[in-house]
């Protein structure tokens, strides 16, 4: 089984997943719902780390 993986914005919003698409797709909503702004694929996958 794959490792449970996390990204946490500096608001607070944290999202746990095994699937990094997953993670990647839930960041992109978040920074355009929530503060307006455009994430690429890149910089969302540079933010996910192992969760602890």
């Amino acid at each position: 089984m794959s490792q449970l993986k996390s990204l946490r914005c500096p608001c607070g919003f944290e999202v746990r997943s095994r699937d990094e698409d997953e993670i990647v797709r839930m960041a992109q909503l978040h920074a355009k719902t929530i503060h307006g702004q455009e994430i690429t694929v890149e910089q969302a996958r540079a933010l996910i780390q192992i969760a602890a």
